[in-house]
């Protein structure tokens, strides 16, 4: 097997292996001080393409709501 022949495959493992992962939102409880952030995760999408990062980014999503009825607000 040539280098040209083993370029291919390695560049599909490649793209396929590397996720995307979701914006991260940071939230802050002025009350406690306590700061928290919810996303940046890739495992969804490494695992299962477009449809993992559609459920991680859900996830995210979940997490910030979650944290706003705790007193969390997101910062910049």
């Amino acid at each position: 097997m040539n280098m040209r022949s083993m370029l291919y495959p390695c560049l599909l493992a490649a793209t396929t292996m590397c996720g995307c992962a979701t914006p991260v939102t940071m939230m802050k409880n002025d009350a406690t001080g306590q700061v928290v952030h919810c996303g940046g995760g890739t495992t969804g999408s490494v695992v299962g393409g477009a449809i993992g990062y559609s459920i991680e980014k859900g996830r995210d999503e979940q997490c910030v709501k979650d944290h706003e009825a705790k007193g969390f607000k997101k910062t910049a």
